[in-house]
């Protein structure tokens, strides 16, 4: 099993230093970088980038990605807006379709092919367009954060009772071979986000949910969606009780029960496969733009404490950052601060 952690290295600053010289390339403007050895809040500093800007030097704080979706933005602006300061987005190549998106959201950014987004007054640019180099994959990224992993890490976090238990439990409760859940422990403890004093316990878990949330939307979440479907009623959710159909209301729709707010527009419902039963019990028919999406209950636990019929809080608030939906990142602040923060210390 790869190590876990995700570490920053020399490819990085190129990456930064290609950024750098495209901006000024595209710009005028004069741009350096500088040694970040601090940190914003409790989160880590990739560098500081300075812009001769017409008011004087401006510091901003960079976060380097070798790659740039839209299933990562909600996170980016879930952390630039919980780690308050100048914050840029360094990437090799940032599509123009993502730039756009990364503008209404407000996110800031350079690439190497000389993209940007700078909106901090009286400084206003946005270049979007030019051709992309060839982007960098995060490889050692993804397989660490391998299918089994995601599961694996996801159960640890959701019922930290399972970290005691033998492997072959958390092997059943995760959905996972026992020889992965083997790798996965030792990686954790590896990489310091285990203990074993006795019992065992997770620690650095904001470290840990941060790069669960990240590898989840990138990688997993678009394999669990089983389809699109219509209903006769556009607001099934409202008074539909899921009590012995097995299965759990995600989404939009689980803030709606959990924070009771939120008006959804996608009902999302977590099942077990198959789901023809399911489908014919709430009269659900195919349709690829409607406004209902059967997502697999990929895992194979029961929660403690269950909430309103909702699945995990922290699959809650990965889902609603992976729609880099701004309605939803403030929704998914909401829900960490009232059921995932108080874990996480």
């Amino acid at each position: 099993m790869a190590r876990l952690r995700v570490q920053k290295k020399t490819a990085d600053l190129h990456i930064l230093d290609d950024a750098l010289t495209a901006f000024h390339r595209e710009t005028g403007l004069q741009v350096e970088r500088r040694r970040a050895e601090f940190l914003a809040g409790k989160q880590p500093v990739d560098a500081l980038v300075h812009i001769d800007e017409p008011t004087g030097p401006v510091g901003y704080l960079a976060e380097i990605r070798r790659t740039v979706t839209e299933p990562m933005l909600g996170q980016l602006k879930q952390k630039f807006t919980a780690n308050p300061g100048k914050w840029i987005v360094i990437a090799p190549y940032v599509p123009a379709h993502i730039a756009k998106k990364m503008r209404d959201l407000g996110l800031q950014f350079m690439d190497a092919a000389g993209n940007a987004y700078i909106h901090d007054a009286p400084l206003l640019i946005f270049l979007h367009g030019n051709r992309a180099k060839e982007p960098i994959r995060e490889k050692g990224e993804e397989v660490a954060f391998n299918a089994g992993a995601i599961r694996i890490i996801f159960a640890l976090l959701c019922e930290p009772r399972l970290l005691n238990a033998t492997y072959r439990e958390l092997g059943a409760a995760a959905g996972t071979a026992l020889g992965t859940v083997a790798g996965v422990m030792k990686a954790l403890a590896a990489d310091g986000y285990l203990l074993d004093i006795g019992t065992k316990r997770l620690v650095r878990k904001q470290d840990l949910v941060d790069h669960w949330t990240r590898a989840y939307a990138t990688r997993f979440r678009r394999q669990q969606l089983i389809g699109r479907f219509a209903a006769d009623r556009a607001d099934l959710w409202k008074d539909l009780q899921l009590g012995g159909r097995g299965a759990l209301w995600g989404g939009e729709v689980a803030v709606n029960k959990l924070l009771h707010h939120l008006k959804p527009a996608i009902t999302t419902l977590y099942a077990h496969t198959p789901v023809d039963a399911l489908a014919v019990d709430l009269r659900l028919r195919k349709d690829d733009k409607g406004p209902i999406e059967l997502r697999e209950r990929f895992w194979r636990f029961k929660m403690t404490d269950p909430v309103a019929d909702a699945v995990p809080p922290l699959l809650v608030y990965a889902d609603l950052l992976a729609t880099a939906d701004a309605r939803n990142i403030e929704a998914a602040q909401e829900v960490y601060d009232r059921f995932l923060k108080k874990h996480l210390t």
